[in-house]
């Protein structure tokens, strides 16, 4: 081995050595120089850009940024940070998506990533362990779940069998009004349009799920208490949510009795519903016919021949989603339409003119007359961009690490899209925060998942499957509240004065309830009831 301090004597003094090892050293050195510097450029650029976000507090995070109506602070957060945001609630990373390009990345562009949801205990024990549609996680299960849903329940030809109930319901409603419009002292306090549009969409929605055999006023009720408590339940944020890890304490300390109670009532409900259906099955011989939906998930339950195998539990989590689901959206968007269309005369004297020039005398305008009522179906849009049911839709959750608008966004992150805040955004909208139903009058936007600035039902995989049926019973009761019926404030009072507050939960509701005066615009006998 020779000295290091000796190795220069053992080189060429005049430099020669260069000579021989320029070509086979030098180059490769320069290209493993090229390479390490490209390597540590790529490096750099692959390093993690997270969304930017707010500062937050130590072990709350962002919780407290946050209030009961989160929509609203949600986008004055965005219009400061981005709209592409980062939010730690509690344990939990949240994405918080505000605009139509990041929406459209989310539910479209990389929908599969995107395409489960996070866990959350109320759901998920209420639904018998998300073994419904809305809060299953994104697998097998809820691929079938949601095939026998569209296919079975809620297809194009489905959803018109149920014409007749729908026509029958709002008959009813309608002369309920008319009865009350005609006595003290709803004749000039008004009529309390929030309970009239609550029992209807109740009442429909039991009849169409589980048919005639739960008809009655008692019964009814039960539905109703049930749901109110069952989506209230639900909307709220519990701790053991944004602090999963601590899930076990809750739960060893029984710290959610309410839940549990409210899972009993529900279920004891939902199987003496099933029982009826099914001992109505046996007398039949077993070929009842498939009268409503409990009628074709028990069908689907015992059919062979199905690729889709569902347990008596699974048939009462996926009633209870549609139940759920169906009353919630039904009412809150009439009371949503009939606020707005006395706050904006013009567009009720329109939407008015429109549906006499169509419906005329008839006792009821029908489903074909509504086809025809281009305004009307205008205002229903209307009303649902200024007013999503679920202004943040139902949260998602990223099954993988990946990328939105240039932004790292972690595997298992919650991803809440505020369609609230994206169809009130200027870039999209002239005069977003005014109601306007002309403005979807000769135009193509729609609701149905395509239009990422105006997608109060979601898109994607995530889709609600429902949209049908809930527009349908929509359009038709506020045709015919339009066509039986002048409105008018109580006691005179200035449309300006009309409380839109709105209330905390997972659907947005009026905070106050919506008292009208109806003023027959014809007597039944005029109309040949």
């Amino acid at each position: 081995m020779v000295p290091s301090t000796e190795l220069w004597q053992w080189l060429p003094q005049d430099g020669s050595f260069l000579q021989p090892i320029s070509l086979a050293f030098l180059l490769p050195l320069l290209i493993l120089l090229v390479i390490s510097s490209c390597h540590r450029r790529t490096t750099k650029q692959q390093k993690p850009r997270p969304p930017p976000s707010p500062r937050r507090f130590p072990l709350i995070g962002n919780l407290h940024q946050l209030s009961s109506l989160p929509h609203r602070p949600l986008r004055a957060l965005s219009q400061k940070h981005g709209p592409v945001m980062l939010l730690h609630l509690g344990q939990v990373p949240t994405l918080v998506v505000s605009s139509t390009e990041a929406a459209r990345e989310v539910m479209k562009t990389q929908d599969l990533a995107f395409a489960t949801r996070p866990l959350s205990m109320a759901a998920h024990l209420l639904s018998y362990g998300s073994r419904n549609v809305a809060f299953a996680p994104y697998g097998e299960y809820w691929r079938q779940a949601k095939k026998a849903v569209v296919v079975h329940l809620l297809g194009p030809n489905k959803v018109k069998s149920f014409r007749r109930a729908r026509e029958e319901e709002v008959a009813l409603m309608v002369e309920k009004i008319a009865g009350e419009a005609s006595s003290p002292p709803s004749a000039t306090a008004g009529v309390d349009l929030s309970e009239a549009f609550h029992s209807f969409s109740n009442a429909l929605v039991s009849r169409v799920i589980a048919g005639s055999r739960t008809a009655g006023d008692e019964r009814n009720k039960m539905f109703r208490e049930l749901i109110d408590e069952a989506t209230a339940t639900i909307g709220d944020l519990r701790l053991y949510d944004v602090f999963p890890s601590l899930a076990w304490l809750w739960s060893l300390l029984g710290m959610d009795s309410k839940l549990l109670r409210l899972f009993k009532k529900w279920g004891a409900f939902l199987d003496q519903v099933v029982d009826e259906h099914e001992r109505h099955r046996a007398r039949e011989g077993g070929e009842a016919p498939e009268e409503d939906f409990m009628d074709v998930l028990l069908s689907i339950q015992r059919d062979p021949a199905m690729d889709f195998s569902i347990s008596r539990n699974d048939v009462k989590a996926i009633s209870m989603d549609l139940v759920a689901a169906g009353t919630d959206t039904s009412y809150t968007v009439l009371e949503w339409a009939m606020a707005e269309l006395v706050r904006n005369a013009g567009a009720m004297e329109r939407a008015q003119r429109e549906v006499m020039e169509v419906a005329g005398g008839k006792p009821i305008a029908t489903e074909d007359d509504v086809a025809r009522m281009s305004y009307l179906r205008a205002v229903t849009k209307e009303v649902l961009r200024l007013h999503p049911p679920a202004p943040l839709l139902l949260p998602r959750e990223s099954m993988e690490d990946t990328r939105v608008q240039g932004y790292d966004v972690p595997r298992k992150a919650m991803v809440l899209v505020n369609v609230w805040a994206i169809a009130r955004d200027p870039a999209s909208w002239e005069a977003p925060e005014e109601f306007r139903p002309e403005r979807f009058l000769d135009c193509q936007t729609d609701f149905r998942g395509n239009d990422f600035q105006f997608i109060p039902f979601g898109a994607g995989r995530r889709l609600c499957p429902g949209i049908n049926f809930a527009v349908c019973g929509i359009e038709l009761a506020l045709a015919n509240l339009l066509h039986r019926f002048d409105w008018a404030l109580p006691g005179g009072a200035s449309a300006k004065d009309l409380d839109m507050d709105e209330a905390p939960g997972i659907t947005i509701r009026r905070k106050s309830r919506l008292r009208l005066v109806a003023i027959p615009r014809f007597a039944s006998t005029d109309v040949g009831m």
